[in-house]
């Protein structure tokens, strides 16, 4: 049942093991092991020193942060899984063996949660681990602690560490602006949000990682607006007619007019990107490049 086998290393502790990706079988379900040594491994009689079952996966990303260009990293409901490949293509090699394995499962009724949400089953674009921090609606919702940020193509959700399900789901139309500074992603939501308006901030692991969350966002925010504004050109291609009483009228008003909330240029100004609902993302890639006070 080995479907791949070689030496990675480890994220945290960059030691070099010997790595086996195993397909589905009668001894068990996909799976990802490692040994101390290749040795070891062919001797048959060692135990792997860590196995992770790709059902258990929340999601399978490739990454790369301030100290490795190569990674690869299993997003778990009870922790993380890193490897550091030598090079793109060793990335690109078991990071696609991988992730066929666990549609394989998928397909087959294995029984692979995959990279579904907890709450819907609609797939995660995304997923990252973040340190929620004691300010904002971290503080005001009693949500400080570690948690896996999950991105899907319209809701975000944060699941704690070795929970079932998200204990907070938000509908990414929600979202008022995001922004990065240092190792540190903000999002802000408006009303429509379940925590009601305010601040998420979340520590990561390093400003690479906090540069790809805040472009990722944007890319998905962007994403959602072209596709409400498509949605809207098919919605007004039938002839309307309103009466001078409707026009008038407030509601009418309000959908008519040019009111996109702004924000007072008072709250960190230089850091944030809005992205307002359903209208094209001002801010690309190179507004994560811009500086701001840490929390």
């Amino acid at each position: 049942d080995v479907y791949l086998c070689g030496h990675l290393r480890k994220q945290k502790s960059l030691r070099r093991r010997f790595f086996v990706l195993r397909a589905p079988s009668e001894h068990g379900p996909a799976r990802l092991e490692y040994y101390e040594s290749e040795k070891k491994f062919r001797a048959g009689s060692a135990r792997p020193k860590r196995s992770f079952l790709l059902a258990s996966a929340l999601n399978i990303n490739k990454r790369a942060d301030a100290r490795h260009r190569h990674l690869i990293v299993l997003y778990g409901r009870d922790g993380t899984f890193g490897l550091v490949a030598e090079s793109s293509e060793q990335q690109e090699a078991w990071y696609h063996a991988m992730v066929e394995l666990r549609a394989k499962g998928e397909g087959t009724g294995g029984g692979s949660t995959g990279p579904s949400q907890p709450g819907s089953g609609t797939p995660f674009r995304e997923v990252w681990q973040v340190s929620l921090r004691p300010k904002g609606l971290g503080q005001a919702r009693n949500l400080v602690g570690v948690y896996r940020l999950c991105l899907a193509t319209n809701t975000v959700e944060l699941v704690r560490l070795n929970a079932a399900t998200a204990c907070l789901v938000l509908q990414l139309l929600s979202v008022r602006r995001c922004g990065h500074s240092e190792n540190y992603f903000f999002l802000e939501v408006g009303r429509s949000a379940a925590t009601g308006p305010g601040e998420l901030w979340m520590q990561v692991e390093d400003l690479v990682v906090a540069q790809h969350i805040h472009e990722t966002f944007l890319e998905a925010m962007k994403a959602l607006s072209e596709e409400g504004r498509l949605r809207g050109r098919g919605q007004t291609s039938a002839p309307t007619t309103h009466s001078m009483s409707e026009l008038e009228s407030p509601r009418c008003q309000l959908l008519s007019g040019q009111g996109s909330p702004t924000v007072a240029p008072s709250q960190c100004p230089s850091l944030l990107t809005r992205t307002p609902c359903f209208a094209p993302s001002s801010a690309g890639p190179a507004a994560s490049q811009e500086g701001g006070s840490s929390p």
